[in-house]
């Protein structure tokens, strides 16, 4: 999977699917629980409140029926007063006592009283009600207030309760719940992962021994007691490798085979043509002609048995690397000489005019030969040679200004037999037969590198074709630069 999108994969949908399904039971009990808890504190403070509140509600009329009927006004008042303060408190309950005139007694004034519970204490003897609204540090507070009517006298009773405190601890009891959900939305995605990776995992066996075959390792097997469920799945990929890799050796074998009967005859063919270019000035015109036709096409035709059985060795495990360590610059310099290709550049920094590489220099040398080989075929010739360090590797460049290689066909075209179709730019009468990329690409896999092509960076037409080396370690040894 590309980066950047392994939010895409099958592990983190069902880790992702946990954590939301975690999320939402989380919600809803952090919902539930909040409401319900809230609900029953608040009635159990309410119904606490209002019996104390009308409690005190009976004992202000007790002191107001003691009072003489021909007490003055001044006297009135200050009964009035002492009837509420000597009231008991609780929890910092603001009281206020409403006479018969209109006069409050206490800290609050009876504009202070919602007009909606002072109407109802009006119309019967006990109300309670609850509201918000500023309280002196200027924020939002609810209150709970109750209002007893005391018609005996004429007159009202209100006891009101701030619920900040409660408020306080509802708002403490959520924050907590709302942790406890983040941390079991967590667990869930945990969870989810553990479980998703230890179902995967015998995908990921699978996948990883599809990965080996596809590296060329047909000895990869699937050990049929490791997941009894995925026996039979393990069975038919297991009977899949071995008929995929007797197909492979029996194509491979057949490849060396041919390649080896061919060589008889074709030293037979060449000899023969040569005798017949020893004598080819008494031959006629149109004879000539047909001798120098046999002798490219048996040339192409050594070119591609060589090639073939290259690639047969390769396939079998016979080709060992000769590795050395030399001056990439001066040895790319002797390429470019013996392909004949004066107009290449050969390009490099400063910094890496005296780099070195560890390889093997004959099978190097095929590699870059094979690229400019391609190049003068389909890219109008080879134009400029790089190379450069970055970092533990050696990166070398081979551009040209054809038509380039389309994007669809950039992977395709390091496969063997492979060629691009004349109207991606390749000419129709082309003779190539799709070896030559390919013995590049099995060259630079056995340097444990890597190869590609691009456009070029200049944004000119062209193909950009770039081999990837370990540096390998450095010698300073002269090694001798022939190839």
């Amino acid at each position: 999977m590309p980066k950047g999108q392994w939010w895409r994969g099958l592990l983190a949908r069902v880790t992702f699917a946990y954590m939301v399904g975690a999320l939402l039971l989380s919600a809803i009990v952090v919902v539930t629980s909040y409401a319900t808890t809230r609900t029953r504190l608040l009635t159990e403070e309410e119904s606490s409140a209002r019996s104390l509140f009308v409690s005190n509600a009976r004992e202000v009329r007790r002191k107001l029926a003691a009072l003489p009927a021909d007490s003055d006004a001044e006297v009135r008042r200050t009964k009035y007063g002492e009837a509420v303060e000597g009231s008991r408190r609780s929890n910092g309950s603001i009281p206020l006592l409403v006479s018969p005139s209109g006069e409050s007694h206490g800290t609050l004034s009876r504009d202070e009283i919602p007009d909606d519970l002072r109407t109802v204490v009006g119309a019967n003897e006990i109300a309670e009600f609850r509201y918000r609204q500023m309280n002196d540090e200027q924020e939002i507070e609810t209150f709970y207030a109750v209002g007893v009517g005391l018609a005996d006298f004429g007159a009202e009773y209100y006891e009101i309760r701030g619920l900040a405190d409660l408020e306080s601890t509802l708002n403490d009891l959520l924050r907590i719940l709302l942790a406890a959900a983040a941390a079991a939305s967590l667990a869930g995605a945990g969870l989810g992962y553990y479980s998703a990776r230890r179902a995967l995992a015998p995908v990921t066996r699978i996948s990883g021994a599809a990965q080996a075959i596809a590296a060329g390792d047909f000895k990869t097997r699937l050990d049929l007691q490791v997941d009894p469920d995925l026996a039979v799945l393990s069975q038919s990929f297991n009977g899949m490798v071995d008929a995929l890799g007797a197909r492979i050796e029996r194509d491979e074998r057949f490849a060396s085979d041919v390649s080896h009967e061919l060589r008889s005859p074709l030293m037979t063919l060449t000899a023969s043509l040569e005798v017949l270019e020893r004598r080819i000035v008494s031959l006629p015109e149109v004879a000539q002609r047909a001798v120098h036709l046999l002798r490219d096409d048996l040339t192409r035709f050594e070119r591609l048995v060589e090639d073939l059985l290259e690639i047969s060795r390769m396939d079998a495990g016979a080709v060992q690397l000769q590795l050395s360590t030399f001056g990439l610059g001066e040895f790319l310099i002797n390429v470019i000489t013996q392909s004949h290709s004066p107009q290449i550049r050969l390009e490099h920094s400063e910094r890496n005019r005296d780099l070195r590489v560890t390889a093997d220099k004959r099978r190097l040398a095929q590699v870059i030969t094979n690229l400019i080989t391609n190049a003068n075929k389909y890219g109008g010739g080879a134009t400029e040679i790089t190379f450069k360090r970055i970092g533990d590797v050696v990166q070398i460049t081979v551009e040209d200004e054809g038509p380039g290689v389309p994007e669809s066909e950039r992977t395709k075209i390091f496969d063997r037999f492979s060629r691009i179709s004349s109207d991606a730019g390749r000419r129709s009468s082309d003779s190539g037969v799709g070896l030559g990329l390919s013995l590049v690409a099995e060259h630079v896999r056995l340097h444990d590198g890597r190869v590609w092509v691009t456009d070029r960076l200049d944004g000119r037409q062209g193909a950009r074709f770039v081999i990837e080396l370990p540096e390998g370690e450095d010698d300073d040894a002269d090694e001798e630069m022939a190839i």
